[in-house]
């Protein structure tokens, strides 16, 4: 709570954004409240829950801000982020992340009696050891089968083998089985659109079919959870999915705007960093004050500098970005604050700690990313 109030008395509250020190890591309110209302409202309209993935952002803030808009809860990469959703008031959780080791689990069963915070296994091994902690605690763990749906990454293959599982789950003492999940994060950049609508229903077929053995069985599927950012159109209209992770697009960036085509969908570019330029050696070459400390860059996608898409990043050093200009280009001055659009925010925002949240300019707010570090 400390964390908070701090926040909340913030000497940065009711700046404008040219009093900002850089780096600093900026969203904009109204363009991110913008995007989690047309992403909210696609799920919506296919008649669908929305989960939103919180790895992203890392935030209790930002994430009830998405539950304001209708999300149900939040999907985390890791049970030390489940645990700051769960202290931050967050009511449902699924851990998409199989838990192989006892203190995880142990973790994660101690969070059942102030949230719902499932879990999932795409082996035996998951299944027993969950059933061991969750029998000698005494709560009864809920816990999802992960299904390779395309990806090749983790999870059971669609059908007798997830079925199989889930007959393993609902039979286990200390687990209690709660559906099923798959991640189709290999359609979301297929282009055209007619393919990328291809690919997100045969993967998702997957999870569908798998879902149809396992209630012909006798056993309900509470959740069918799947879906990212740049499919959400395609998967939040087919039957059978219950609920998607999509939440990318609530920040958007080079690769949800260009690789997954969501500019095309009006999504706003809502994540910035503000940095300043600090040295400008030749014609050619801009110095800023934000390196690979500050935001990352990947060779598949790329930074853009707001209103110069003449800039070229060179590379980043630790606290600096190299780029480069036509020598005749628009005039930039040493001392002068750029912003640039990161590559990709999940490689952007946990390296702050805090969005410096503002509208019409103006900081409204400071964002802690209380699960920062959150690694475990």
């Amino acid at each position: 709570m400390a964390t908070t109030s701090a926040a909340a008395t913030d000497p940065r509250i009711g700046r404008p954004k040219a009093e900002l020190d850089t780096p600093s890591l900026l969203l904009d309110l109204g363009r991110f409240e913008g995007n989690v209302d047309r992403l909210s409202s696609a799920i919506a309209a296919g008649g669908k829950a929305w989960r939103p993935h919180s790895k992203g952002h890392k935030s209790p803030w930002i994430a009830r801000r998405q539950m304001d808009y209708g999300a149900i809860g939040v999907t985390c990469a890791k049970v030390s982020e489940a645990e700051v959703m769960v202290e931050g008031g967050i009511p449902s959780i699924l851990v998409a992340y199989a838990l192989a080791s006892r203190v995880k689990l142990e973790r994660a069963a101690r969070l059942q009696d102030r949230a719902e915070v499932m879990v999932c296994a795409d082996d035996p091994f998951h299944v027993d050891l969950a059933s061991e902690v969750g029998a000698a605690t005494g709560v009864d763990i809920p816990m999802v089968v992960d299904i390779n749906v395309g990806m090749d990454r983790t999870g059971v293959i669609p059908g007798a083998a997830a079925l199989e599982l889930a007959r393993r789950i609902d039979r286990a003492p200390g687990v209690r089985f709660a559906g099923i999940m798959g991640y189709e994060g290999h359609t979301l950049t297929a282009w055209p659109n007619e393919e990328k609508e291809r690919q997100t229903v045969e993967a998702i077929a997957g999870l569908v079919e798998s879902r149809r053995l396992i209630e012909a069985d006798g056993m309900p599927v509470g959740i069918v959870s799947g879906g990212g950012s740049g499919n959400h159109m395609f998967a939040a209209s087919i039957d059978g999915l219950t609920e998607l992770q999509a939440g990318g697009a609530s920040f958007m960036d080079p690769f949800y705007g260009e690789l997954c085509h969501l500019e095309e969908l009006g999504f706003e570019y809502a994540l910035t960093i503000l940095t300043t330029v600090g040295s400008r050696p030749t014609a050619e070459r801009v110095i800023t004050d934000a390196g690979f400390k500050t935001l990352s860059a990947k060779e598949e996608w790329h930074a853009v500098v707001l209103e110069h898409p003449e800039f070229e990043l060179v590379y980043l050093s630790a606290e600096h970005g190299v780029w480069l200009r036509p020598a005749d280009g628009p005039p930039v001055a040493i001392g002068q604050q750029l912003e640039i659009i990161p590559d990709y925010h999940d490689t952007t925002t946990f390296r702050h700690d805090a969005f410096i949240g503002l509208r019409d300019g103006v900081v409204e707010r400071i964002i802690p990313l209380l699960a920062r570090g959150k690694l475990s």
